[in-house]
C-alpha cells in the first residue's frame, strides 16, 4: 500500500507533524508551497473572501497512492487556504484520504472541517484528526500568541486515542497488502 503525506504549514507545526508521521508509516512526503510569502494580512483576506491562493505545482502522480494524508492548519474554523487550493485542484485523485491538523482547537471545529472537505472533494475523508494545542499549552504560553510545538508535545499527541486508532488501522492495512 503506497501512501503519501501532503502538507501545508505556516508556523512549522504541521510540518513537524507531517515529518513525524512519515517516520511512523514510511510514506512519501510533499509540501505545498506558495510563490509569494504568506503573512497574517493575506491569511485574513483569504478567510474573509474565501480565496483560493496560488500554489506551486506539485509533480506527483496521485493515482499511484492507495491513501493520501492531508495535513494543514486550521484558521478560524477554516482549512488553510493553500491546502484548500490543492484539494480543489486535485479532488479527482482524493478517493482514499484522511485529514490531520495540529491546531488550537475549538468546539464544533471538527464538524466544520468535515463539511469543508466534503464540499471540496464530494465525499468525506476516512479520518479527521484534530491535535489540539489548547490541551497542552499553559495560559502563559497562550498569551504569547502562536505556539511552537515541541517533540515532547508530538509524543503526547501520538498517545491520543484517535491518532493511535489511525496508526493501528493503517499498519494493519499495510500488513494485509
Amino acid at each position: 500500500m503506497k501512501t503519501c503525506i501532503i502538507y501545508f504549514t505556516f508556523s512549522g507545526n504541521n510540518e513537524m507533524l507531517a515529518k513525524d508521521l512519515v517516520e511512523d508509516i514510511g510514506a512519501d512526503l510533499f509540501q505545498i508551497l506558495e510563490p509569494k510569502k504568506r503573512g497574517m494580512f493575506r491569511i485574513m483576506l483569504d478567510m474573509l473572501f474565501n480565496r483560493f491562493p496560488k500554489i506551486n505545482d506539485l509533480t506527483i502522480d496521485l493515482e499511484g497512492y492507495a491513501h493520501i494524508f492531508l495535513i494543514a492548519p486550521i484558521w478560524n474554523y477554516q482549512i488553510a487556504h493553500p491546502m484548500k487550493t490543492f484539494i480543489r485542484n486535485n479532488k479527482q485523485h482524493l478517493k482514499n484520504y484522511s485529514f490531520i491538523t495540529l491546531c488550537s482547537g475549538r468546539d464544533t471545529q471538527k464538524e466544520k472541517i468535515a463539511d469543508q472537505l466534503e464540499k471540496l472533494v464530494n465525499h468525506k475523508p476516512k479520518v479527521i484528526i484534530e491535535l489540539e494545542t489548547r490541551m497542552i499549552i499553559t495560559p502563559e504560553q497562550e498569551s504569547k500568541g502562536a505556539y511552537k510545538v515541541t517533540s515532547e508535545d508530538l509524543r503526547k499527541f501520538k498517545q491520543e486515542e484517535g491518532y493511535q486508532m489511525l496508526l493501528n488501522h493503517y499498519l494493519t492495512e499495510e500488513e494485509l497488502s
